[in-house]
């Protein structure tokens, strides 16, 4: 669910390779084996959850998105995954691999959080990620249907066409101002999506990782402007910046404890952050 999306693309290239992929979004597509699908519609979700191994549920509607529209988040995020649940539970679907996300921690108490960290989301996205979680636990309490979580921190690469990676590689190529909210010193954890690929094979396909949710991160941090910096060098263009306040919902400074998705999983995503965006801007200079 959510095939056509940045993540979702990536998934679908890497793990055809091994494994047979049904695919399903809201948009319109030719690609073999895709189905299309409302995911707020329950009936649109029980006619293509059927007959499969795993569910791989990246269908979201953003944070930013959720700033000025929390009802259309909700339905979206909350019922949708409900409407999925309960698919998954009346066509005997064993398990369902969920994108989560680091936001809902809201509040940080340490550099370095782990999964066990006390949640106190600011956003309504943060909330129904959340809520997500719960409901995935209750509905493996309930009926037996696995899960694994992956919290997400910044996940960015090829196909991705919106957010900060994307936004400041088409401002600096179009000499516009870069707007970065408060001083720039934001840090965050940034993971090259092929990195991801690994863990959600393992997942879909094996026993491990099962009903547990996992920072999905590399311990490491970046700043806002080290960010920026690092894109105008390889472009070898100077950004024009112009600051501005701090939105809402801002959360506070920290990276992924990977403890756990090392001791699972055995790795944890590694791709130095410079090397990543240099093949990030090769592809969004192909694919403007």
């Amino acid at each position: 669910m959510g095939s056509e999306g940045f993540v979702g693309k990536n998934l679908v290239k890497g793990l055809s390779e091994k494994h047979d992929i049904y695919t399903s979004d809201q948009l319109d597509s030719t690609d073999q084996n895709y189905s299309k699908c409302d995911i707020t519609n329950y009936d649109s979700v029980e006619k293509i959850v059927r007959d499969v191994d795993a569910v791989i549920h990246l269908t979201a509607h953003s944070l930013v998105s959720s700033l000025d529209g929390s009802i259309t988040n909700a339905r979206v995020n909350i019922m949708g995954l409900l409407n999925l649940l309960e698919s998954c539970r009346k066509n005997s679907v064993p398990k369902v691999i969920f994108t989560s996300a680091s936001s809902l921690v809201g509040e940080p108490k340490s550099f370095h959080v782990n999964e066990d960290h006390t949640p106190k989301p600011k956003t309504a996205y943060g909330i129904t990620k959340l809520t997500s979680e719960h409901y995935l636990r209750l509905y493996h309490e309930l009926y037996g249907i696995d899960y694994t979580v992956f919290r997400f921190f910044n996940i960015y690469g090829p196909f991705q066409k919106n957010g900060l990676i994307p936004s400041i590689f088409n401002k600096i190529q179009n000499n516009d101002s870069i707007t970065i909210f408060g001083k720039g010193d934001q840090v965050r954890d940034y993971v090259y999506i092929e990195d991801i690929l690994p863990f959600f094979e393992q997942a879909a396909s094996s026993e491990i990782g099962k009903n547990k949710v996992f920072n999905m991160g590399t311990g490491k941090g970046s700043t806002i402007l080290e960010i920026v910096k690092n894109m105008s060098e390889i472009l070898k263009i100077e950004p024009k910046i112009e600051y501005q306040p701090v939105r809402p919902g801002e959360i506070g400074n920290f990276v992924a404890d990977t403890t756990l998705l090392h001791e699972t999983f055995g790795k944890i995503p590694s791709t130095d952050v410079k090397i990543g965006l240099s093949k990030t801007i090769d592809w969004l200079k192909n694919n403007s």
